[in-house]
């Protein structure tokens, strides 16, 4: 893209959030399971941006000055899109992993460590009315403001245990979105059952129609 180009014009379209943590629903970007057939719904700077607003990382100004500074340095703006794809991938190893109880690679953890020296950087103790808090500076002129806060938050589940260790991954035939199991006995199969959950329980209900035995040697419980 020539520099003073118009960026790609953002989807716009309506994302998910069902991962219950910021750094999860990052991952859940990208539909159907890596390794197969995916569909990525992060195609550009500008969705990218949309997905952020989405999330609650950016408000609407700030989402309305980046746009605006990637309208006018576009090369930059994809240079951090690569960055931020990167990153999504790296976190998302990182968690997947850790839900099959295997061990993370150093590759992934060294592209999270990257982004967090770069970003640190841009955080300040301010002042509240109930005390002091962590804030970001944000900076119109910053195209990789979004990525700082992705990191952290990717940080920061790592290093909360008790969320850390029951991050799940959907069971779904064609999903792997990640998410916190926070159920009862920790036994969420299903990024959301409205969706994942009733595709099974159609193919399970298919299934013990044209095989009524195989279904009772073979019973499946589906809980979220």
């Amino acid at each position: 893209m020539v520099e003073g180009t118009a960026p790609v014009v953002p989807t716009q379209k309506k994302f998910d959030f069902i991962g219950r943590h910021l750094c999860l629903d990052f991952c859940n970007t990208v539909g159907g399971k890596r390794g197969g057939v995916t569909r990525e719904y992060l195609n550009s700077y500008a969705d990218f941006i949309v997905w952020c607003e989405q999330a609650a990382l950016l408000s609407k100004v700030q989402a309305r000055f980046l746009m605006e500074g990637a309208a006018k340095h576009p090369t930059e703006a994809n240079e951090v899109y690569s960055r931020a794809v990167e990153l999504r991938e790296a976190i998302y190893k990182i968690f997947h992993a850790l839900s099959e109880q295997r061990k993370h690679s150093k590759i992934e953890l060294s592209k999270l460590y990257s982004e967090l020296a770069q970003a640190l950087g841009r955080l300040r103790i301010a002042a509240t009315t109930d005390g002091f808090r962590w804030e970001w500076t944000h900076s119109e002129d910053a195209l990789d403001d979004p990525l700082g806060p992705l990191a952290r938050a990717a940080a920061d589940l790592l290093t909360r245990e008790a969320d850390c260790g029951h991050v799940g991954q959907c069971q779904g035939e064609t999903c792997g979105w990640l998410f916190i199991d926070s159920s009862k006995n920790h036994s969420r199969r299903w990024c959301d059952m409205r969706d994942c959950g009733n595709r099974a329980k159609v193919r399970r209900h298919r299934k013990r129609i044209a095989n009524p035995k195989s279904e009772l040697r073979n019973p499946e419980t589906e809980t979220h």
